[in-house]
């Protein structure tokens, strides 16, 4: 009987069962980061993905996401925290209606340069919605002082 190594299978010295352990530990590498959780999300360009993402990420109940395009300061973020609970307290049935309902943007307002005011509603509750989407180093962020304040 021929052994690996003469048949050229596998380096000399080398075994069937290291070549195998390799294996199994590339395996795991490559699954662990592939599992490994991503906080890199898309930066908005521009209101209209500011607004969009915002949006999006809220009705599906992504809020880890959705945080990414707030204005950081503790009002928006009071807010926000609020909204979230709404979200969450609606039975399954309303937060899967949510998540299936699609958006309509009505009109876009340029206020300047670094604002603009998103006029949107979805079809779960067909309100009308307004965003004030304002321009940041770290992109377009959405300022819910604005949208819950008495600005409107």
């Amino acid at each position: 009987m021929t052994s690996l190594y003469a048949s050229k299978i596998l380096p000399n010295g080398v075994t069937l069962a290291m070549q195998l352990q390799k294996l199994k530990y590339l395996f795991l590498a490559l699954f662990l980061w592939q599992c490994s959780p991503s906080d890199q999300y898309e930066i908005a360009d521009n209101p209209l993905d500011g607004g969009r993402y915002f949006i999006e990420n809220s009705m599906q109940g992504n809020f880890k996401k959705a945080k990414f395009y707030v204005l950081e300061d503790a009002e928006n973020l009071a807010l926000f925290e609020k909204m979230a609970t709404n979200y969450f307290a609606l039975d399954k049935e309303g937060r899967q209606q949510l998540r299936l309902a699609s958006i309509q943007i009505n009109e876009i307002s340029a206020v300047d340069s670094t604002m603009t005011i998103m006029n949107y509603q979805n079809s779960f509750d067909n309100q009308v919605h307004k965003l004030k989407i304002i321009a940041t180093p770290k992109g377009w962020k959405v300022d819910l002082k604005y949208t819950y304040g008495p600005n409107l």
